[in-house]
């Protein structure tokens, strides 16, 4: 059975970018709350934690999805099969 034919990997994927959509924003929104009620700083600043964990949510999914996506162009590439012409191949290119 091929990587890409096990139904597992499909979930395993999507849970994968759930996961990078998630975890970011919930961690730069909690950590944010709590430095901020801590420390005494103005409500404010959790607009750039926020800011701050969708600009990670986007960088960490994207890395990921670069990274299937190499992976199964990789397993593509190997199957396909190129010709290679002999020498004593007839080859007409249109130039007489």
């Amino acid at each position: 059975m091929d990587k890409k034919d096990n139904p597992l990997k499909v979930y395993a994927v999507v849970g994968q970018i759930g996961f990078l959509v998630i975890v970011p924003l919930l961690v730069f929104i909690w950590g944010g709350s709590a430095l901020i009620n801590a420390l005494g700083w103005p409500q404010q600043l959790i607009i750039v934690c926020v800011l701050l964990g969708i600009l990670t949510m986007i960088s960490g999914t994207a890395s990921y999805l670069a990274k299937v996506v190499k992976m199964f162009a990789k397993d593509d590439k190997e199957k396909i099969s190129v010709h290679r012409r002999r020498d004593d191949d007839y080859y007409d290119d249109g130039q007489s």
